[in-house]
C-alpha cells in the first residue's frame, strides 16, 4: 500500500466553509489525535519513505508556516527529484501548496518546479474574488494581504 505525507498547516476556521465542512474537520482533527503523527519539523523527519507528498493550500493564514518554511522547502528538494518517472512518487499540490514547491530549490538554486509543467489559480480570478469579498471578509482571499502577488505570479 502506497505511503502519503500530508504537509498540513495549522490551519484556524475557515470563514467561507459551511458548518458540515468544519465538523467534519474538527471529527478528523479528533480522530488523528489518537495517530502516531510524525512531525515534519522533527529533525529526524524525511519524506523519502513515502509514495506521494500532499501539500494543501487555501487562503487561511495558516499555510503560510508551511509555504515560508526552510525545513519544508529542505524536504521538498530533497524529495522532489525522486518523482521523475519512471518512479511511483509522486507530489500533488492544491492552490497556495503550489507556492511551497516554487519556494523550494535544488542545489542549483533553480525552483524544484523550474522545468516542469504545472497549474495555478490564475491572478485575474484570485483577484476577482478578493475584490468581490474584500467588503465582508477582508484580506482573506489574500494569504500575505491586500497588494501581495498573485498565486500564479508566484509560481
Amino acid at each position: 500500500m502506497p505511503s502519503v505525507a500530508f504537509l498540513m498547516a495549522n490551519y484556524g476556521h475557515d470563514p467561507t466553509a459551511p458548518k458540515e465542512a468544519c465538523d467534519l474537520y474538527a471529527q478528523m482533527k479528533k480522530e488523528m489525535e489518537s495517530m502516531s503523527i510524525l512531525s515534519w519539523s522533527d529533525d529526524s523527519f524525511s519524506l523519502l519513505p513515502y509514495d506521494l507528498v500532499f501539500l494543501p493550500g487555501g487562503h487561511e493564514k495558516g499555510v503560510v508556516q508551511v509555504i515560508n518554511s526552510p525545513t519544508v522547502h529542505k524536504l521538498i528538494a530533497d524529495y522532489f527529484p525522486q518523482t521523475k518517472k519512471p518512479s511511483k512518487k509522486c507530489c500533488a499540490a492544491i492552490c497556495h501548496g503550489v507556492m511551497v514547491l516554487s519556494e523550494s530549490s535544488l542545489s542549483s538554486g533553480k525552483s524544484v518546479i523550474h522545468d516542469v509543467t504545472t497549474t495555478a489559480l490564475p491572478g485575474t480570478m484570485e483577484q476577482s474574488i478578493f475584490w468581490a469579498t474584500r467588503m465582508f471578509l477582508g484580506d482573506y482571499y489574500k494569504t500575505y494581504g491586500a497588494g501581495s502577488e498573485s498565486v500564479e505570479r508566484s509560481v
